[in-house]
């Protein structure tokens, strides 16, 4: 497995974000998909990678056949496809980064860039609230099954607003317990001192990081030439 200095990814993730936004164009914007893909690849995330392709793939095929459709009707739909495939690239590389770093590299990377407290912050209790409110919606499907409360189409049609309330009363209540158990375990943990921190993890930038950087480096700016050279505009 390709392994890549924390640093150089979250580096490379905001270079990604710019190369995704900035090339909406089916093809530059699928040759920005296929390099993304290569790379995840590289980081051993195969079983990923297949499902975000096919994934693409079927937008692709969703917005080709909507063309036929009336004029209406394929507006909606090619706009709403163009966002989801915008989206998949990131989405794909953000997911492959989550699950290749542990929180306290990412932190200590974020730290190492030298940027500021309140996004390092910010950042960090993101990360930790997300895994335990998903473990927290599945408490609450399985008190709902308990109850004969479940996503199926006779529920939705016979007794949405009990579905409803069955769901999201808990959803907002755990989510405010969630924020304050985390609030108080990060201050617990220091992490609002305004000292300089210190930190187990030492970074090293390898050759291979170097390389991975100077080509998406090369291709953003080879990418957006092209861009420029066909539309006239960057």
């Amino acid at each position: 497995m390709f392994v890549i200095d924390t640093r150089m990814k979250l580096i490379l993730f905001v270079m990604i974000n710019f190369m995704v936004f900035g090339l909406k164009d089916f093809v530059l914007g699928s040759i920005c998909f296929i390099a993304i893909c290569l790379l995840v690849l590289l980081m051993g995330q195969k079983k990923r990678v297949c499902k975000y392709a096919i994934f693409y793939i079927v937008i692709v095929l969703i917005q080709e056949v909507c063309s036929y459709a009336p004029q209406s009707i394929y507006s909606i739909v090619s706009i709403f496809t163009l966002f989801i495939r915008v989206m998949i690239p990131i989405v794909l590389f953000a997911s492959t980064f989550i699950a290749t770093t542990k929180v306290n590299e990412m932190i200590a990377a974020m730290y190492s860039l030298r940027i500021p407290r309140s996004i390092v912050i910010t950042f960090a209790m993101t990360l930790r609230f997300f895994p335990t409110f998903g473990e927290e919606m599945r408490n609450i499907y399985d008190a709902m099954k308990l109850r004969g409360i479940t996503f199926s189409l006779r529920n939705i049609l016979t007794r949405p607003f009990i579905l409803l309330e069955a769901m999201f009363v808990p959803i907002i209540m755990r989510s405010a317990s969630i924020s304050e158990e985390l609030s108080a375990s990060a201050i617990t943990r220091g992490l609002d001192n305004p000292e300089k921190r210190s930190s187990f993890v030492i970074f090293k930038i390898h050759k291979s990081d170097v390389l991975v950087l100077s080509i998406f480096v090369t291709l953003f700016i080879l990418l957006f030439y092209y861009k420029y050279k066909i539309y006239g505009r960057v």
